[in-house]
């Protein structure tokens, strides 16, 4: 039985949410006290957080912030917050999802789904390390590294780019990234893949990677591993 903690203020919300999650057969943990709302996640050590934003003391992109330094468990922020703004800064700080309120329990359910296969199905037993060249993809910590520089990703990040440097030198299409990494596309906007890959760009730039991955415009992106020529040269 997966551990979902519940961090939501609404109480008549809270309560529908946890009679649902509870009808799918999840252990709910309902946080009520929000002034250290951090450190209580961190002491239930639960599977999934489903993570409000309008939160007395912090709101829950502080949370999501501070999860993220700790913890790699999925995190769903649930908002009525419904710009294209807010959206991308909750996937920026970490979020593996989002969804706006008023929602479906059968959306969100969909959601909690999708996070704990991706989480703990058939990714969690891929747990090897890419390595192309001084290039190396690091699964224990989730960080990139070329020539001794390093760089931290979060989990998305480090999924996207593990799946483009698996198949060097192949476009694949935008639908095949997001299939792969949220499963129903139906859900997920565009924004999400096109911030995710704007990070990771700018994160391999750090480390002296600039033109590791392209992006083919109109159908996907493809990761090239230019600097195994330049050290042949």
């Amino acid at each position: 039985m997966y551990k979902i903690a519940l961090v939501e203020d609404d109480p008549e919300l809270r309560l529908i949410i946890s009679k649902m999650l509870l009808r799918y057969q999840y252990e709910v943990v309902v946080i009520k006290e929000f002034n250290n709302v951090v450190e209580q996640l961190i002491e239930i050590s639960p599977d999934v957080i489903l993570l409000d934003i309008n939160l007395p003391y912090l709101d829950g992109f502080h949370v999501c912030r501070a999860m993220r330094k700790k913890s790699s468990v999925p995190i769903i922020i649930t908002s009525a917050r419904s710009t294209d703004a807010d959206q991308i800064l909750g996937v920026e700080l970490g979020a593996d999802d989002y969804v706006v309120k008023p929602f479906s329990v059968e959306v969100l359910q969909s959601k909690i789904k999708a996070c704990i296969r991706r989480a703990y199905g058939s990714f969690q037993t891929e747990k090897t390390n890419q390595i192309i060249g001084d290039f190396q993809l690091d699964f224990n910590t989730f960080t990139v590294t070329y020539q001794n520089k390093r760089n931290e990703l979060t989990k998305n990040e480090f999924k996207i780019l593990k799946y483009l440097s698996e198949r060097p030198s192949v476009i694949v299409p935008r639908e095949d990234l997001l299939t792969e990494l949220w499963d129903d596309v139906a859900f997920v906007d565009n924004n999400t893949l096109n911030v995710n890959i704007s990070r990771i760009k700018t994160k391999l730039a750090v480390i002296g990677l600039n033109e590791a991955i392209h992006t083919k415009r109109g159908y996907g992106y493809q990761f090239v591993p230019y600097w195994l020529e330049l050290q042949n040269e």
